[in-house]
């Protein structure tokens, strides 16, 4: 058990995005008389050029009374609206599809029928893109600018969740000035020494000049060093390397591709992985993400220059290994961001997982008013560990691809797929996706940070849903449910036009 009623101090050893985000949540649920402290150092820096968040973002700045328009004004934020796939499928320059936010009032996601959507079923049956139902769409496909961007929100003329692009150093900066004016204690130190008691717990934090700092609880956001957890408190480490094969990053900054900064991230495919592109208000925050078997770190950074025509001034290498631990809150520590679990950076998992942990901590601490039952951090940590695995499943779908062009596109189709994965795949064939089969990754009431229509984007994406699966779902409907179905496509077609076959193609 832990009894937050009577603590004096909690400390956040590291900064960054999950460092100061989880001191702010502490700092408003938290009785005044707690100290909140941040343990830094400025000698040691952060991962990342650039972010992108997901769907849950924006409603956690609201939790954090993190006012949007100033957000956006200190971190050189953009709009972001979802995913731009290029290349996963054939490789030529015309291959590209998008994985959008799509908002709940969608002509296509409001129609649930038994858990499923048969809107998305007719598209799929009639080989439609499923993203061209979303009001909105033409401005991602046709580079709008962010003023148009922010009319059509303001207007709700776009059929989107709108999350942000950051620059991930300013965003600390911002954080940690807002932390600041909040009353929350900022130190910059290194920590030497990690003290536990004998029941694990730890006591105090020791820095580098010998001051000992004792506390209550302990937060672990140093990142990819990992002071805490699976060192001075061991914790079972998962790996997904069986799964995903990535394991280096070489990131840069570019100048814009594009007249305006794109409404999406750009996941480009590459010979042994894929770049990003994430673009703010002066440049784009990018890199090379790649298996370490495939290519040297030499060779990613040269195939970079020839994919981009010029030469880039890359950072240093980023060494990972996919996975997390699948226990992040033990006695009085827990864990944030990349210190709890990594992977690559495709779909933004690392901050969404992130905002999910502290909101999910928060909840916690309110609900049980203080006192939490070590069943509840026992439920903790499975709810966590299963919204990883689908992280990890999610993230396997997208190599679910055809690509074999390369030695790493024809492992990659070799690497087993998860058995949770396996078995919606297997469904998929003889029908259109449904939300219980997302049910597997649900633990203690709580779902993981994807909806069944985030996968169904994928997945149809990568052409991994029959038509014919989709014709089933349409069959089963009633005559007068049908008719609705008619409608919407006639409706759709306005955005279509047919070739001389009859086919429906895009005009």
């Amino acid at each position: 058990m832990i009894n937050f009623r009577n603590i004096e101090r909690v400390v956040v050893l590291g900064g960054g995005t999950a460092g100061w985000f989880m001191a702010l949540a502490m700092r408003k649920i938290f009785s005044p008389k707690v100290e909140v402290r941040v343990i830094e150092s400025s000698s040691i820096g952060i991962v990342g050029v650039g972010e992108g968040g997901l769907l849950n973002l924006q409603g956690a700045l609201d939790s954090l009374d993190i006012d949007c328009a100033e957000f956006m004004r200190e971190t050189n934020a953009t709009y972001k609206w979802g995913f731009s796939y290029e290349g996963w499928r054939t490789g030529e320059k015309d291959d590209r599809y998008f994985h959008p936010f799509a908002a709940a009032n969608g002509a296509a996601s409001q129609w649930e029928k038994d858990g499923s959507y048969p809107l998305f079923a007719a598209m799929i049956h009639n080989n439609l893109p499923l993203p061209d139902y979303l009001r909105g769409i033409d401005l991602i496909k046709n580079n709008a600018s962010q003023e148009e961007a922010r009319l059509a929100l303001e207007q709700k003329r776009a059929d989107v969740i709108n999350s942000y692009h950051f620059d991930s150093y300013k965003i600390a900066k911002y954080l940690k000035k807002t932390a600041l004016s909040r009353g929350i204690v900022h130190q910059d130190a290194i920590v030497t020494e990690v003290q536990t008691d004998d029941k694990g717990h730890v006591t105090a934090l020791v820095t580098e000049e010998g001051e000992r700092i004792s506390l209550d609880f302990v937060v672990d956001a140093t990142g990819l060093a990992r002071t805490i957890i699976g060192k001075a408190v061991p914790s079972q480490w998962r790996s997904f390397s069986k799964y995903l094969l990535l394991d280096r990053a070489v990131p840069f900054y570019m100048p814009h591709p594009l007249p305006n900064p794109y409404l999406v991230s750009r996941a480009i495919a590459m010979s042994a992985g894929w770049m990003w592109q994430i673009p703010l208000t002066d440049r784009v925050g990018a890199g090379y993400v790649y298996s370490s078997k495939h290519i040297s770190d030499e060779d990613a950074v040269r195939e970079v220059q020839s994919h981009l025509g010029y030469d880039i001034e890359p950072q240093r290498v980023i060494r990972f290994e996919p996975g997390c631990y699948e226990q992040i809150w033990v006695g009085n520590m827990m864990c944030v961001g990349l210190a709890s679990g990594f992977v690559e950076p495709l779909e933004a998992t690392s901050i969404g997982q992130m905002i999910e942990t502290v909101g999910n901590f928060v909840r916690v601490v309110v609900t049980s008013r203080g006192v939490v039952s070590d069943n509840t951090i026992r439920e903790f940590n499975e709810s966590n560990l299963r919204s990883w695995l689908e992280i990890q499943d999610f993230l396997r779908m997208h190599y679910d691809c055809p690509r074999r062009d390369t030695q790493f596109w024809q492992d990659v189709a070799a690497t087993p797929l998860p058995g949770n994965y396996r078995a919606f795949k297997e469904c998929i064939q003889l029908r259109a996706p449904r939300m219980m089969d997302l049910d597997g990754y649900i633990a203690h009431g709580r779902r993981g940070i994807f909806h069944i229509i985030n996968w169904m984007f994928v997945a149809n994406g990568l052409g991994l849903i029959p038509a014919s699966a989709a014709r089933s779902e349409l069959l089963a409907l009633p005559e007068a449910e049908r008719e609705k179905v008619k409608e919407f496509l006639a409706w759709l077609g306005g955005k279509y036009a047919h070739d001389a076959n009859g086919a429906r193609q895009p005009s």
